[in-house]
């Protein structure tokens, strides 16, 4: 069963460098794993087989967990053009943000540089969200939406992504159905003058889903549910973003979600339509961390993975959780969180 949204996947440059912007600016300074090495388990994700540094770090404001992968013995690949909104696959990163007026300030002071400023939109399902953009070192496109809850200005982990596709039915269908993301918080149909920075302006339309989960995670209090952003462009043929490069080159190219028992979860998943990628694997993903994963495809062919964990920093995942936990409690009573 699938429990909570665990982990993004994204290709970088240069780890060390990426990290020191998620790690200072973004909050995600709990790491969770760190290892450089040949995964023989990922030759048939890459397709060949290559070392690999790959880095895992949590924010202690709870959200989605980021993983950092950086080719080492091969030359990371960039897209052959820019990504565009609209192109097909993961197209944005959506982290938590706490009292998003202060911390754009706070980030500007910083030297962060944000493509829009802080505006807000009304949703179709009530209310409104605040939000704001910026890119990280990797040029990847990042959202800021305003959460409840908080003393001070400061990033959370991450909520959501957005996802290019064609077929914008199929889409939702595939993400209702076979992945449970049966909430529907937004739709538009249209134009968004003030996102002109970001969209370039065009016809779109945008679904955004929430996940509804099957059960308790392991990690419940820290990990949460996940939220998808469908965007189909009926003015632009978007490209395929990864098209021609491999699983870790430059870019977001995977969302992961925390399960239950990995086997029986993936003959579920393929019984309600998903195609299987790659079967339930063991992996040791060094700093004692150890689990199994599996991976499928949507109908636009994004990999979504499927994550098991046994051990994470050499403990049971009802340890870390209580660890974690009390690291929220601490931070909150000294007014860090």
């Amino acid at each position: 069963m699938l429990t909570a949204f665990q982990h993004v996947g994204m290709g970088v440059h240069d780890t060390d460098r990426t990290y020191d912007f998620y790690r200072k600016l973004m909050g995600f300074r709990i790491k969770l794993s760190d290892q450089t090495s040949y995964l023989d388990e990922m030759t048939p994700i890459i397709g060949a087989l290559v070392e690999l540094r790959a880095l895992m770090a949590a924010n202690a404001r709870g959200g989605a967990v980021i993983e950092l992968i950086e080719h080492v013995s091969t030359r990371p690949v960039e897209p052959a053009e820019p990504v565009q909104w609209g192109d097909i696959g993961y197209l944005e990163l959506g982290l938590k943000a706490f009292k998003l007026e202060q911390l754009y300030l706070d980030l500007k002071s910083k030297g962060v540089e944000f493509i829009t400023p802080v505006r807000s939109m009304e949703l179709t399902t009530g209310g409104r969200e605040r939000y704001a953009y910026l890119r990280d070192p990797d040029g990847l496109l990042l959202q800021l939406v305003e959460v409840e809850g908080g003393v001070r200005p400061a990033v959370g982990g991450v909520r959501h992504v957005a996802i290019g596709v064609r077929d914008m039915e199929g889409a939702r269908t595939f993400y209702r159905d076979v992945l449970g993301f049966r909430d529907t918080l937004h739709e538009f149909k249209g134009r968004i003058p003030e996102l002109e920075e970001v969209t370039g302006g065009g016809e779109m339309e945008m679904v955004v889903l929430g996940q509804q989960t099957e059960g308790e995670s392991p990690f419940a209090g820290v990990l949460e549910r996940a939220i998808v952003k469908l965007v189909h462009t009926p003015g632009y043929k978007g490209k395929n973003i990864y098209e021609g490069r491999r699983w870790g080159d430059i870019g977001l190219m995977e969302m992961a979600f925390d399960v239950r028992d990995l086997a029986d979860t993936v003959s579920g998943l393929i019984s309600r339509g998903a195609e299987l990628y790659h079967p339930p694997t063991r992996v040791d993903m060094g700093s004692g961390t150890i689990g199994s994963f599996a991976y499928i495809k949507d109908p636009e062919g994004n990999v979504v993975e499927m994550v098991e964990v046994e051990k994470a920093l050499h403990a049971p995942p009802r340890v870390v959780k209580v660890a974690l936990g009390g690291i929220m409690k601490v931070a909150s009573a000294l007014r860090l969180i």
